[in-house]
């Protein structure tokens, strides 16, 4: 027998893209702000998803900069 599937679908929250400047400053640009590493450690475990490029070389370098400030 058959079982009903369950269509409760869990949501994927958007990506928060953010861009490392000189100096590790973070900046949201579609928001303009600023994030320090309490900002973001505290986004991190609400769950928003974010994803980190450096402005200079365009490099993804998010797992070097949240491992660090959620151990």
């Amino acid at each position: 027998m058959l079982r009903p599937r369950n269509d409760v679908r869990q949501e994927i929250a958007p990506v928060r893209n953010l861009r490392r400047y000189g100096g590790s400053r973070l900046c949201d640009r579609e928001t303009r702000t600023y994030f320090s590493a309490h900002d973001l450690e505290r986004l991190v475990r609400k769950g928003v998803r974010i994803s980190i490029r450096e402005v200079e070389t365009d490099r993804d370098v998010t797992d070097e900069i949240i491992r660090p400030n959620l151990q």
